[in-house]
């Protein structure tokens, strides 16, 4: 009985030691905004006057590569966006694309990550996955610009914990402002810039449209992953606490992704929550939920 007590002790004297080392997330130099302060800023990709097309990315978890299918029809179709907002895994699929990159240098980025390699775990009281190995991915990808610098205008949603508010990182770190957008309480360390503290996007703005809408777009393409598909339960505690969670944030999110032009629910649900196995299937998803809606699209775009 003495060895496990002593046993027990030492773990929690490491469990402490590891807390202690843990670093608190700052991330100073966010500009972060509520949508009636949002400054259109959408650009034109050429001299005609048409109108300005912009992408609200949803956050949905492993189901992100969904939006990597989305963009592969736009590229076959030859349409670009004028601005992209992104919350949480929508955030990664909008800061890339903001960064310039072409359809296949975003899909040899994307393929060339591990979920192994975006988890560096903590412990620590507020989370155990850290999330700064996302931001360095994110800013190595994008060139290590700030976002008013990419050649495509971004906003990233992020929900001000401190004063309960949804907001739009419109300029700072990329990588950070990803961090904070993909933070999920109670699983990730929350991120803190300029005195408040930052969660996961989702919370309040699952799919940002009106902060789209807000940074001068005029056709609002919508992609939800999160609330198009209602999976059966599993009959356990935890899956009932998640279960309810989803259905609460469907519901607050409703109005938000209705007011889109275009709203695309792609039928795919992953049989894990965190591995990256099914990426292809999710892509193809995407890709023929997009397919579907072109034809009114480029109607829409004068195309």
């Amino acid at each position: 009985m003495f060895k496990f007590a002593q046993s027990l002790f030492s773990v929690g004297a490491l469990v402490l030691l590891l807390s202690g080392c843990a670093t608190i997330n700052k991330v100073e130099g966010l500009e972060a905004v509520r949508v009636e302060q949002v400054v259109p800023v959408a650009r034109y990709s050429d001299a005609r006057q048409r109108p300005r097309l912009g992408i609200a990315f949803g956050g949905g978890g492993v189901r992100g590569f969904v939006h990597l299918g989305v963009l592969r029809a736009l590229d076959e179709a030859g349409i670009r966006a004028d601005t992209v907002t992104g919350t949480s895994a929508g955030s990664i699929a909008a800061s890339l694309y903001a960064s310039g990159m072409t359809y296949r240098e975003m899909e040899t980025v994307v393929r060339s990550v591990s979920e192994l390699d975006l988890a560096d775990l903590v412990i620590y009281q507020q989370g155990v996955i850290k999330g700064r190995a996302l931001a360095e991915w994110i800013n190595e990808a994008t060139g290590h610009r700030r976002i008013r610098e990419l050649p495509i205008a971004l906003g990233i949603a992020v929900t001000d914990l401190t004063n309960g508010r949804a907001l739009l990182v419109v300029d700072g770190d990329v990588g950070g402002a990803v961090q904070a957008s993909s933070s999920v309480p109670g699983a990730f360390v929350p991120v803190q810039s300029n005195g408040t503290i930052l969660v996961d996007g989702g919370v309040l703005s699952l799919v940002p449209v009106r902060f789209a809408r807000a940074m001068g777009a005029d056709v609002v393409l919508a992609i939800d992953i999160y609330c198009g598909n209602h999976v059966p339960l599993r009959g356990t505690a935890f899956d009932n606490v998640m279960k309810t969670f989803r259905l609460q944030g469907c519901l607050l999110n409703r109005e938000e992704a209705a007011a889109a032009d275009f709203l695309i629910r792609p039928k795919f649900e992953p049989a894990s929550a965190t591995s990256f196995k099914q990426r292809e299937e999710a892509i193809m998803a995407g890709y023929e939920e997009m397919q579907a809606i072109l034809p009114e699209l480029k109607r829409r775009l004068g195309r």
